[in-house]
């Protein structure tokens, strides 16, 4: 199941020629939404940080969560904008370092969801049982790793319990697929607060209509997931580590930086360390560093027996 979904393949780029001797970066961003908007957002981003720090950014989307994974470890990424799993799969891979977090709704936190088709007479998520199933990337926090577990501690095996599972590739098409009936129900990010149905409103303007919120995937169940990730390759200088997380920190506090990251992943701001524990009260104790922010996670990946080996080749 996991092959098709996991093919690392050619990346969509924008170049961006380096004038001599300027520092050149390429940076990535995972495609968990279509990837042309991702990477039309990504640019825009990419060329705000170009002036903020003197660096020549490239952006790019790769094909696939693990695509955006092997080529930070390879060498051929610099700067990843990783979703949670991600992040932690590429640690584990290569010491990917975390520099910033992303906040939505003031929170660095986020939400998962099981969608259905409106009309399925389903009430909770016990009466999926033998239905069609799209997740987005094994790779997805919110779209995979999340409810996967929340299905597991309903008491149900998320790898029997549906007729089929497939990995649509992307929030989006998980919804399309939910809502052109190819699948019967579905798993993306989203709380009460918004969700990924937004995405493709304007495509499909009655899509709130045809496709609705079975249950969200949280608390007491499960606990809310660290949100996405600005990383870096590990042997990335220092000072080029910091420059870049500060010029992205201002950034997006900025009338038209903050334009970009919400039309790019719906960020609304980034919080360092500090930030972490000062403004969101994280306890320090049980968080000493950033990378330590996304154990849960890592316990989350052990609870689903996943092999990381076979996420990411």
């Amino acid at each position: 199941l996991l092959c098709a979904a996991l093919t690392v393949a050619l990346t969509m780029a924008v170049p961006s020629p380096p004038a001599t001797g300027q520092t050149k970066l390429v940076m990535a961003f995972v495609p968990s939404l279509d990837a042309q908007r991702v990477l039309t957002s990504g640019s825009t981003v990419a060329r705000m940080l170009e002036v903020a720090t003197g660096y020549s950014i490239e952006a790019t989307v790769p094909t696939s969560y693990a695509a955006t994974i092997e080529a930070l470890c390879a060498g051929r990424v610099d700067i990843a904008w990783f979703a949670p799993t991600a992040y932690v799969l590429a640690n584990a891979r290569c010491g990917a370092e975390v520099g910033l977090i992303a906040v939505r709704r003031n929170l660095p936190y986020y939400g998962s969801q099981i969608l259905v088709r409106a009309d399925l007479p389903a009430k909770s998520l016990a009466d999926l049982k033998g239905k069609s199933f799209a997740f987005v990337d094994a790779a997805s926090t919110s779209g995979y790793i999340w409810p996967a577990v929340y299905i597991r501690k309903k008491g149900f095996d998320p790898n029997t319990f549906f007729s089929q599972a497939i990995f649509a590739g992307g929030h989006d098409k998980v919804v399309i697929a939910i809502y052109q009936g190819s699948v019967d129900a579905g798993a993306t990010f989203g709380d009460p607060g918004g969700d990924a149905r937004s995405i493709v409103a304007r495509q499909f303007p009655d899509v709130n209509d045809k496709v609705r919120v079975l249950e969200h995937v949280g608390p007491p169940t499960i606990g809310y997931i660290p949100s996405d990730t600005v990383s870096f390759r590990r042997d990335l200088p220092g000072d080029v580590k910091e420059k870049v997380a500060r010029a992205m920190f201002r950034i997006a506090q900025t009338a038209p930086g903050k334009e970009a990251v919400s039309a790019l992943y719906q960020h609304e701001a980034y919080a360092d360390y500090d930030a972490l524990i000062k403004k969101y009260d994280v306890d320090p104790k049980l968080v000493p560093n950033l990378d330590a922010f996304f154990n849960p996670i890592r316990d989350a990946i052990k609870l689903l027996g996943m092999d990381l080996t076979k996420i990411v080749r």
